[in-house]
């Protein structure tokens, strides 16, 4: 019997030509701005290959019969489905609409909807034809049976291709959705486009709005973080005005705040003669924005650090120096130079610039004569040698006329405040604080007694963010504590407050062996100590008295170093105590509170640790995977053999 063949209606390739003529088009449609001729050429090209299409699967249905007919006509649906996704984008594109009307962006999901469901099928249907539609066929075996069968695979393929599209569509749905109802709300510790407590603090207690102007290219990721960060205090505080501004086009306000580059943040407070501005520079690529170098990380950081130099005049911080004290190495013995040499202070003198105070040394000579009146804070960090009596009288003396104070303690330093125990009601104990249960563990001994950890602070402003910032405690470094004695000063007593406190399991190791020993001439007793204290004088002539804050650890202050990939070589351990306390010295405890960041807290192990996860990821894993392969190959290998045996 002789073979009759037939040709297919329409080629594989007619789909293809379809794809062109689409993608014609709307490379048309997104250049159309730049060329109006480039539009129309591409626009009409596009339009013309698909209504080419559409014509050409017309022709095809009416020609043929059978199973054929019904593929022919599935992909005709197809097509006249991307038709109207085509009418519909320029119904959007030509009718006005209301303002605030939701229709243009319904009709965009339609459009983007129609072309999902109408392309995907078709791309699933040809996929599942293969050759067998697109060759020829042999009449003489049942071909009418072979292409129903074939239809009901093209009909199967094609409501899956369907049922793809709808879940794309849908995913376009919830995107059009969530960017309609754009509620944003920071559950991770990241935080470049939140702003902090104290920043907003400084917003809300300003005398007046604060101008943020932004110089950043039109379209910008960076743009984007920066502008909801200050949108979030402006919502907040309403104190704050924020304005986009083109830096080339608008070339007079860029000289006037000295703008050169994009990516500057420039805040601005008062006008006329009285008007102060502070610029922020950022770079504008989203990455390298983020990284550790980048501001974009600690934004809040920076913007709190402006906010302080903008509201307020520079004040001038003293630090006690020629005693060997933290800051003051060079003057320290020989001795203690090598006991001490990798104490350094960065970080301590990065926090007191922020909160704008100029630093300047208090020594010998000018100490013994007096602090000077432009003094706002006065600091003592841990002197190695101790300070002569003139010196403690200056210091007497500054307090008694309202001053502001810090003084720092520690073991390996002067355990002594000379007349200023008795005016503070306190006394340095250096033995060292213990604790064998809670302690952070750095060197895999019993040496990690003497690091333990506390999370007891006190509802003070000086402690306002360290309570809020720091959840798994504050850790000490060989530490001593403080102990209450009476005030020796005549008539209204000073106000004393426990700032910081250890934990209940701690104990001074006065052998310094590390274990708790009831016994012996001094025993040891487990119970909390005081750490830090404020003290606050009485009014002195209707003005405020002084403010003191004492401090048993010196290591809180300086730098701690972490090893970190991203570069971050120093931080203080105390975290955010040492801002918060020369708030409360400076009479700014209303700025007090936390800052934003998105740094990673770093994950530290121990030697033993990093043993235990090393075991686990490169032995423990591989083994477990290994057993799991195997007990499914057994269990494999088992069921047929279990099945001949029920045969038989």
């Amino acid at each position: 019997m002789a073979m009759t063949r037939e040709r297919t209606a329409t080629p594989w390739w007619t789909s293809l030509i379809l794809g062109i003529g689409l993608l014609f088009y709307f490379i048309g449609e997104r250049l159309g701005g730049e060329s109006e001729s480039l539009h129309d050429f591409l626009a009409g090209l596009g339009l013309g290959l698909v209504a080419m299409v559409v014509a050409t699967r017309a022709y095809a249905v009416m020609r043929t019969t059978g199973a054929r007919r019904r593929v022919e006509r599935t992909l005709l649906v197809a097509h006249l489905g991307t038709v109207l996704a085509i009418v519909i984008y320029y119904a959007n594109k030509w009718t006005t609409f209301a303002k605030d009307s939701h229709a243009p962006g319904v009709l965009m999901v339609v459009f983007a909807l129609l072309v999902v469901v109408s392309i995907v099928p078709v791309i699933v249907v040809e996929l599942s034809l293969g050759p067998s539609m697109r060759g020829s066929f042999d009449l003489s075996r049942s071909a009418d049976d072979d292409v129903d069968v074939e239809f009901r695979r093209v009909k199967e393929m094609a409501w899956n291709g369907l049922s793809i599209a709808f879940a794309l569509g849908f995913l376009m749905v919830t995107c059009k959705v969530a960017s309609d109802r754009n509620i944003q709300s920071d559950v991770s510790y990241f935080k470049t486009s939140s702003v902090g407590e104290s920043t907003q603090n400084i917003i809300d207690n300003s005398g007046e709005p604060i101008r943020v102007l932004l110089f950043f290219p039109p379209v910008n990721e960076v743009k984007a973080q920066v502008r909801t960060y200050f949108d979030s205090i402006a919502g907040g505080a309403g104190k704050i005005i924020v304005e986009e501004h083109d830096r080339e086009l608008e070339a007079g306000l860029s000289v006037q705040y000295k703008v050169q580059k994009d990516g500057a943040i420039v805040l601005v407070r008062g006008t006329g003669d009285k008007e102060k501005s502070q610029t922020i520079e950022i770079d504008t690529d989203i990455d390298k924005a983020r990284k550790s170098s980048g501001k974009l990380r600690n934004l809040d950081k920076e913007v709190n650090a402006n906010l302080r130099k903008l509201l307020r005049d520079k004040r001038k911080a003293y630090l006690v120096s020629g005693h060997g004290e933290l800051t003051s190495p060079e003057s320290m013995t020989p001795e203690n130079k090598a006991r001490f040499a990798d104490r350094k202070t960065l970080a301590f003198k990065k926090v007191i610039g922020d909160a704008n105070y100029e630093t300047k040394d208090l020594g010998l000579i000018d100490l013994a004569v007096g602090v000077p009146d432009d003094a706002t804070i006065v600091l003592l960090m841990a002197p190695t040698t101790p300070l002569l009596a003139p010196e403690w009288d200056a210091l007497t003396r500054y307090l008694d006329r309202g001053g502001r104070l810090m003084i720092v303690l520690d073991p390996t330093a002067v355990p002594s405040m000379g007349p200023l125990e008795g005016r503070l009601g306190l006394r340095y104990n250096p033995a060292t604080l213990t604790d064998d249960r809670l302690h952070v563990q750095m060197y895999g001994n019993l040496r990690d007694r003497h690091l333990p950890v506390t999370n007891q602070f006190s509802s003070h402003a000086s402690t306002t963010g360290l309570s809020r910032t720091i959840d798994k405690g504050l850790l000490m470094i060989d530490s001593g504590t403080l102990e209450d004695v009476p005030f020796t000063v005549k008539g209204e007593q000073p106000k004393k407050t426990i700032t910081v406190r250890s934990v209940e399991s701690s104990y001074l190791d006065f052998n310094d062996d590390f274990a708790f020993s009831e016994g012996g001439l001094k025993p040891e007793k487990k119970q909390r100590y005081n750490l830090a204290a404020a003290v606050e004088g009485p009014k002195v002539a209707g003005k405020d008295g002084f403010r003191a804050l004492v401090f048993s650890d010196v290591d809180w202050f300086s730098d701690f170093k972490i090893p970190d990939p991203r570069g971050i070589s120093a931080t203080l351990i105390s975290g955010p105590m040492l801002r918060d306390a020369l708030d409360w010295l400076g009479g700014e405890e209303v700025f007090a509170g936390d800052t934003a960041s998105e740094d990673d807290k770093p994950i530290q192990h121990t030697k033993g640790q990093d043993a235990v996860w090393f075991t686990i990821t490169i032995i423990g894993m591989p083994l477990v995977v290994l057993t799991l392969g195997l007990f499914g190959t057994w269990f494999r290998r088992r069921r047929p053999a279990a099945k001949t045996e029920v045969k038989s």
